[in-house]
């Protein structure tokens, strides 16, 4: 699904990994990074943190099922530009990127009505 709504936000080329060091991501340098934060082994927001140090300029989306407010504020102040709901259509995902990648700065609406 994130291929589809990665190609009609017009974002660049996709790559996908499951696990990658930041520090690798650094060498990388990509211009969006979607992050599935749920369930992770070590502290989200830490790593988003870290992600930020790493890449300044990086639009960061933190993909999400945790619809509370605080959470999103809480991933925005860590450092993330953009919130994505798990329950968010391909469409709206893609709308999403659309919106950070032209702003910077995008949150599911979701997100306003926890």
């Amino acid at each position: 699904m994130f291929s589809a709504a990665f190609k009609a936000a017009g974002a660049p080329a996709l790559a996908t990994v499951a696990r990658l060091e930041v520090s690798a991501l650094g060498r990388l340098g990509p211009d969006l990074l979607v992050c599935d934060i749920d369930g992770l082994d070590e502290d989200a927001l830490e790593l988003i943190r870290r992600i930020r140090f790493v890449l300044p300029d990086c639009v960061i989306a933190v993909y999400t099922g945790v619809m509370k407010r605080t959470w999103g504020f809480a991933c925005h102040v860590a450092g993330a530009n953009c919130l994505l709901s798990k329950e968010a259509t391909q469409s709206e995902l893609s709308d999403g990127l659309r919106d950070a990648l032209g702003s910077g700065c995008f949150t599911d609406p979701r997100f306003a009505a926890a």
